[in-house]
């Protein structure tokens, strides 16, 4: 999978949690203070245990979790920079 650009998260705030752990996110220019991770369930993990592990990796970064959502078999994480 192609690597997530500051331009691609700043135009959609949401990055999937597997491209996180994979550390394939650019975040150097991300403008906004809030981004939403989301998370599907796959067949070797819950989408919830994904987004969770993605959140925790995100947490020394400076980002705080927000709120945790579902909906349309997603998982959602909404964050906060600190």
């Amino acid at each position: 999978m192609a690597p997530v650009t500051p331009q691609q998260l700043a135009q959609t705030h949401i990055v999937p949690a597997d491209a996180v752990l994979r550390n394939e996110v650019d975040y150097r220019g991300y403008p906004h203070r809030h981004l939403a991770v989301a998370a599907r369930p796959g067949l070797t993990h819950s989408g919830l245990t994904q987004l969770m592990a993605a959140v925790e990796y995100l947490c020394p970064y400076g980002w705080e979790l927000v709120n945790v959502s579902s909906g349309n078999s997603l998982f959602y994480a909404f964050l906060r920079r600190t």
